[in-house]
C-alpha cells in the first residue's frame, strides 16, 4: 500500500493480513503515485543484529549509524525486550521488523509509527511535528500546546461545547509552510483522544495551557515563543542536522505565528477569557 503524509510518499510493502492501524489508513494514498521510499516490513521471530556503532541510546531506543545509515532498535520504557528494529538499506529503502510476540500490539499508532522514523522524512521535507491538540474554528486552527496531561484535550473539548469547535487531531499535527502560510497538517498518531482527521489548516496562533484557578495568559515575546514550541517538538537530538532543521523552522514560525502561554481552569468562563486574550 501506497502512503502520503505531508510532502513524503511511501509504500509500505508486508505479508497481507497485516492490520494496520485505522488511523493510518486514512493517509492512503493512489497506487500509481511516485514514491520518495519503500519500506520492507517484516514479521520475524528474531529480531536481526545490528551494525555500526551506537551513537546514542534512551530507555525506548538505540541509535547505531554505519556509512551515513541509521539502524534503531526499539523497546519499551520499562520493559527489557526489543519489539522491533529500523534499518536504512538506502535512502530510498528502509527495511523495518517487528518480534511476532508484539504483533498483537502492530495495531497501535505509536508501536507502528515508530517502526518507520518518519520524522527523519517529516525534517528533510521542511516539516516539524508538534504534540497539541488541534481545534478548528472558522477555516483555521488553534493549537493547543503543552506537556502531557496538562489539559489539552479537555480545554479543546471545551471549545467544542460552547464555541461549536471541531478537534481535528487530539495529539499531535504535522507543521510546514506552504507559499507565506503555516499550514498544521493530518498526523497519523492523536493520542488517547482517538480524534484523528487527515485534513490540512491554517494554524492561526499557538496556546501553551498551563493549571490555575483563575484564568489568566499573556503573549509570548518572540524568544519564549522559540522555547515553548522547541519544547513541545519532535528532536532526534544526537543529530545535529535534525536539530538545527527544527530550530530554523521553528524561529521561522515563531516569528510569524502569535504564540501565547495560557493558565486556565476547566470551566467555561475559560474560553471566553482565552477568546478576550486572543482578540486583544
Amino acid at each position: 500500500m501506497k502512503y502520503r503524509i505531508g510532502d513524503f510518499t511511501f509504500e509500505i510493502c508486508a505479508k497481507e493480513g497485516l492490520e494496520f492501524p485505522e488511523h493510518f489508513q486514512l493517509f492512503q494514498t493512489d497506487a500509481g503515485a511516485e514514491t520518495d521510499v519503500v519500506y520492507r516490513l517484516e514479521i520475524v521471530d528474531q529480531l536481526p543484529e545490528i551494525e555500526g556503532e551506537c551513537i546514542s541510546q534512551r530507555p525506548d531506543i538505540q541509535i547505531f549509524e554505519k556509512d551515513g545509515l541509521e539502524s534503531r532498535r526499539l523497546s519499551i520504557v520499562g520493559m527489557p525486550v526489543v519489539y522491533g528494529v529500523y534499518q536504512e538499506i538506502s535512502g530510498e529503502e528502509i527495511h523495518c521488523f517487528l518480534h511476532k510476540d508484539f504483533l498483537h500490539m502492530l495495531s497501535a499508532d505509536t508501536i507502528f509509527v515508530s517502526l518507520f522514523a518518519l520524522e527523519k522524512q517529516m525534517i528533510a521535507r521542511q516539516s516539524v511535528i508538534l504534540h497539541c491538540s488541534v481545534v478548528k474554528t472558522g477555516n483555521q486552527v488553534m493549537l493547543l500546546s503543552g506537556p502531557s496531561g496538562i489539559g489539552k484535550s479537555t480545554h479543546a473539548d471545551l471549545w467544542v461545547k460552547y464555541k461549536n469547535a471541531e478537534v481535528i487531531n487530539g495529539d499531535r499535527t504535522l507543521i510546514c509552510k506552504k507559499g507565506d502560510q503555516w499550514m498544521s497538517l493530518g498526523w497519523p498518531i492523536c493520542g488517547s483522544s482517538e480524534i484523528c482527521h487527515n485534513e490540512d489548516y491554517p494554524i492561526s496562533r499557538v496556546v501553551f495551557l498551563g493549571q490555575a484557578k483563575e484564568n489568566q495568559g499573556r503573549r509570548l515575546s518572540y524568544v519564549e515563543g522559540i522555547k515553548h514550541l522547541i519544547s513541545q517538538t519532535t528532536a532526534n537530538n544526537w543529530n545535529a542536522d535534525f536539530v538545527q532543521k527544527v530550530w530554523q523552522i521553528i524561529e521561522e514560525m515563531a516569528a510569524d505565528v502569535p504564540v501565547y502561554e495560557y493558565a486556565c481552569n476547566m470551566e467555561k468562563a475559560a474560553v471566553k477569557e482565552l477568546e478576550k486574550l486572543l482578540e486583544a
